[in-house]
Order: C-alpha cells, then sequence, then structure tokens
C-alpha cells in the first residue's frame, strides 16, 4: 500500500474503491495494521507542524517524493507524483519535517535510540566497557562479557539479557518501568538501584551495592538489600541468600582491589578472576593470613610485590603458576 494513499485516505479525500481498498488492506495483515497506526501516528502529530508553519507546498510535496523513494528504493507511479491537494501537501510535508527532527534527535540518544523499538547488543572483548543505556542506566561489561537490552516506546519495561559473563548496573529511577535483567530462567527486577550479576556455566551471583533486588526463578523469589548477594544454581534453580563481605567484585568499574581484614586466599582468587592468572596460595600459613591494602587494577607483578612486602610472603614461579608460601 502506498503512503500517499494512506496519506488521502486520513485526509477523507478517497474514493468509495480506496476507503475499502485501504481497510481490507489494513485488516488483511497485523503488519499492514501495525504500520497504518504509526503513520496515523505520525500524522496526527504532523498536524501542529502543519498549522504552525506556511511551507511552500508544491517543493514540499517534491521532498516528500524523495524521502518516500529513498527510503522504499523503488519507483514511484509517475501518477503519484502529480501534487495532489494543498492541505496533502502540507501534510506530506509536516511529515517530512517530523521525520527529520526526529533521526536528528535519534542521533544524539544512546545508540540512536535503538533500544525504542529494537534489541541493542552489547559486547565486551579483552576489556572492559561502560555503556550509557537509553534510559540513563550506567553499565560496565567487564571482560568477555555478552547482552543485549531494549526499552520499548510502548513496552512495560526496560529489559536486559545477559548472555555471558558479567555486568554492573548503575540503575536510573523510574517506577513506571521496572529494570529486568533475564539470565536464562533467573529474573531480576529493580527500581533504581546498584547491582553486580555475573554468570558462569555452573551459577549465577547477584551482589547489590544499593538498593534492593528481586531475585526470581521459577517459583521462588527474594529480596536482596544492600551488602546481600545470592548465588542461583543454573542446574535446579535454587537459591542460597548470603552477606557480601567485601568490595571485590566490583574490582573492573572501580579499578582496583579493596581488601580490608580480607582472607589472603579471597584476594588472590579476585585476583586470578581479573588476570586470568593462576596464583596458589601453598602454605598453611599463608593460607591464615589476613590482609588489609588497596591494589590498582593494574600489573599483577606489581600487586604480588605489594602483597609479598606487606605480608613478609615468598612469591615465586613454578612453570605457569605463581606460588605464595
Amino acid at each position: 500500500m502506498e503512503d500517499s494513499l494512506l496519506i488521502k485516505y486520513l485526509l477523507e479525500e478517497t474514493s468509495p474503491d480506496e476507503v475499502t481498498a485501504v481497510e481490507a488492506w489494513i485488516e488483511a495483515d497485523p503488519k499492514h495494521k501495525k504500520h497504518f497506526q504509526e503513520f496515523r501516528w505520525v500524522w496526527i502529530k504532523s498536524k501542529d507542524l502543519v498549522q504552525a508553519d506556511n511551507m511552500d507546498e508544491n517543493a514540499a510535496w517534491e521532498r516528500f517524493q524523495v524521502f518516500r523513494e529513498a527510503n522504499q528504493k523503488k519507483p514511484q507511479p509517475i501518477a503519484q507524483q502529480r501534487f495532489l491537494t494543498s492541505a496533502w501537501a502540507r501534510v506530506a510535508a509536516a511529515i517530512v519535517l517530523l521525520g527529520a527532527i526526529t533521526a536528528i534527535v535519534l542521533s544524539f540518544l544512546p545508540h540512536s535510540g535503538k533500544a525504542l523499538y529494537s534489541n541493542v547488543a552489547l559486547v565486551a572483548d579483552q576489556e572492559t566497557v561502560k555503556e550509557l543505556l537509553l534510559d540513563g542506566t550506567l553499565l560496565t561489561l567487564n571482560k568477555n562479557a555478552k547482552l543485549s537490552y531494549s526499552q520499548k516506546w510502548l513496552g512495560d519495561n526496560r529489559l536486559v539479557k545477559l548472555e555471558e559473563g558479567e555486568a554492573y548496573f548503575e540503575v536510573e529511577k523510574n517506577p513506571k518501568k521496572p529494570f529486568v535483567i533475564a539470565v536464562d530462567e533467573l529474573e531480576v527486577r529493580v527500581l533504581g538501584t546498584s547491582f553486580n550479576i555475573k554468570k558462569t556455566d555452573e551459577r549465577t551471583t547477584v551482589i547489590v551495592d544499593e538498593g534492593v533486588v528481586q531475585v526470581k526463578t521459577g517459583t521462588d523469589k527474594l529480596l536482596l538489600q544492600k551488602n546481600e548477594k545470592a548465588v542461583i544454581n543454573n542446574d535446579n534453580g535454587t537459591i542460597e541468600k548470603s552477606v557480601s563481605t567485601d568490595q571485590l567484585f566490583k574490582y573492573y568499574v572501580s579499578k582496583e582491589f579493596v581488601a580490608k581484614n580480607l582472607k589472603l586466599t579471597k584476594l588472590v582468587e579476585a585476583l586470578n578472576a581479573a588476570y586470568d592468572s593462576e596464583v596458589e596460595v601453598l602454605s598453611a600459613r599463608a593460607k591464615e593470613m589476613s590482609i588489609t591494602t588497596t591494589l590498582s587494577y593494574g600489573s599483577l607483578r606489581d600487586n604480588l610485590e605489594i602483597i609479598r612486602q606487606t605480608l613478609g610472603v615468598t612469591v615465586s614461579q613454578k612453570g605457569d603458576n605463581i606460588i605464595i608460601e
């Protein structure tokens, strides 16, 4: 169905046969109906522009034809290239103007506003990635993480699908549109808060930094508050809730490892996750040690040297492994 005939239909300038043809086309396919509804919305919005602006109608109609042909990428019948009515040309000009304004506005939005009507894929390879989402939510993807999100204009929520890896969310509050993260069968729902989600093959871990988060899997659901975490078994969906005793989970966000009277083994575990390293605390004495320090997310060698000097341990290389004793 040509847009020119839809405009004529909206202006009530169609013949009885054309009315029948348009209405039959609309009812023939849900996609046709959706296209018509969107087209009608643009037409309604264009009325204000029509009333507010004195346009060169013939020039406006020519611009409309060029705009339509560029988007449809197919030739238009000569009969449809004529100037039909004064009112029609003004509507066409308004649609072109509204479309241009919309395109300009969208170009300044995160990801060009694509999340309003489609899914946006975000991927981090070997470096962490920070992304501002369409609603103002700040997202930090840890390396090797992958997700997609959409925030449909007429949708009921703001949806994120975490496919793999780890991400830290600083969610913008919007009571009318909850922020929902789906991880396979797991659902995390928030209004405005900061939290971390990490997915591995065996488990998914949710840690709340600020605010309150609802975690749901199957028929089980619970609320997590600040400094609480939930570990979900990916095989059976069971949830285990506990207290989060440190801030190591957000090292890739803050770019530092903060240890306050922390077990050395716990700090080493975080270093291994961050650097893909094989550091092992071998001696019984070293395993019992605790440490208070702040290490920058920089060189692993430099951080191990700080640990050595702080605790008086030895650090040695054995094959691919680094041994602390």
